[in-house]
């Protein structure tokens, strides 16, 4: 992803670009003094020296959180792509009460991110909306990273907070289960509630306007899916985040099955349980995608500065959702996107996004 994002920030905008990671790099010369390659590692607790002008993006969770505090206090951006509920938070402890005038922006990415904008315009549009479902489908048709494999496998053995009925309530990977349609005119496929970080997220900024947000992940191809419920229906969750690693360098070499596309549906609901809205989003493999809605994100920044509210802030302080779908129409031309809401008769209006 990160490579990803770079060519992306080189190819369309005048940015310089300085890629930090533990090992020594390089590149074809192609954009000259603006590709440079610092190896440095973060996990060592080093100060990493940033100007009030850079936008810094972390894509790993080796970063201390408090590489974050840095950043912003000395005026920089540090945008958090991270998609577990213990590191963000941690991200967010370390910037309370930060002095200096930077800006951090949360769950920026697909998902989260995307699906943040996508709740967003459903709580916004059907304000009777009291419930949300996340639901992601992860396309299995090419590998993902090392980094991205390992944090799904480590994920399926952490408890995470789901808000229900306004309570954070501490529930296992797979104690959620139920059944969304993420493509119109298909059947349901089963999905599994996981913990992405964006649900927590959601219900917090949403006021009291949401009591319950839930996120669920199925995989393509569907029975791989089934496997991984009935893994953790057997307890085997904390035993394959303890050998993630290991499961990580065997995954990535076996062959790549499925189809290598990203679907999104996300559902809400009033207090009666009735349907107020739902949106339904095809796009291209999660890595792609992840780097454009980080791309669209620094875009925001360069075009409209700094928000008037607090250090601390998630993508849709800074980011719509038709900016979102115009970037990745652009570089995604495949991505699809459809929306029903209820309208005044309760009757679903069907409209191509």
């Amino acid at each position: 992803m990160g490579s990803r994002l770079a060519r992306l920030l080189l190819e369309n905008t005048d940015a310089a670009v300085t890629v930090v990671s533990r090992h020594a790099g390089g590149h074809d010369g192609q954009f000259g003094d603006r590709l440079r390659h610092v190896s440095f590692d973060l996990s060592g607790g080093g100060n990493l020296t940033t100007s009030p002008k850079d936008i810094v993006v972390n894509l790993t969770e080796v970063t201390p959180p408090s590489v974050a505090r840095q950043v912003v206090e000395r005026g920089g951006w540090f945008l958090e792509t991270s998609a577990t509920p213990g590191y963000l938070s941690a991200i967010q402890k370390a910037l309370e009460g930060t002095p200096g005038g930077g800006i951090a922006i949360l769950c920026v990415g697909v998902a989260p991110g995307l699906t943040n904008l996508l709740a967003a315009e459903i709580a916004t549009r059907a304000r009777d909306t009291v419930h949300i479902d996340i639901g992601v489908e992860m396309g299995m048709g090419r590998h993902y990273g090392f980094a991205a494999t390992e944090w799904f496998l480590r994920t399926a053995g952490q408890p995470y907070n789901a808000f229900v009925e306004h309570v954070p309530r501490e529930v296992a990977p797979g104690r959620f289960r139920r059944k969304l349609a993420f493509r119109s005119g298909h059947p349901p496929r089963h999905a599994i509630g996981y913990g992405f970080a964006e649900q927590q997220v959601i219900a917090e900024r949403s006021g009291r306007q949401l009591k319950t947000v839930r996120s669920f992940v199925a995989l393509d191809p569907a029975w791989m899916t089934r496997l991984l419920a009935v893994l953790l229906a057997l307890g085997l969750g904390p035993a394959i985040g303890r050998k993630a690693r290991g499961l990580t360098r065997w995954l990535l070499r076996t062959p790549a099955i499925g189809r290598s596309l990203s679907r999104f549906v996300l559902e809400g609901f009033d207090d009666a349980g009735h349907l107020t809205g739902r949106i339904r989003l095809e796009t291209g493999d999660q890595a792609k995608a992840t780097a454009v809605m980080t791309y669209a994100t620094i875009q925001s920044i360069l075009e409209r500065g700094r928000p008037e509210h607090g250090a601390v802030t998630t993508i849709t302080d800074h980011l719509s959702l038709d900016a979102a779908l115009r970037m990745l129409r652009r570089f995604l031309p495949g991505t699809q996107v459809t929306d029903s809401f209820a309208d005044d008769a309760g009757k679903p209006n069907e409209m191509l996004g």
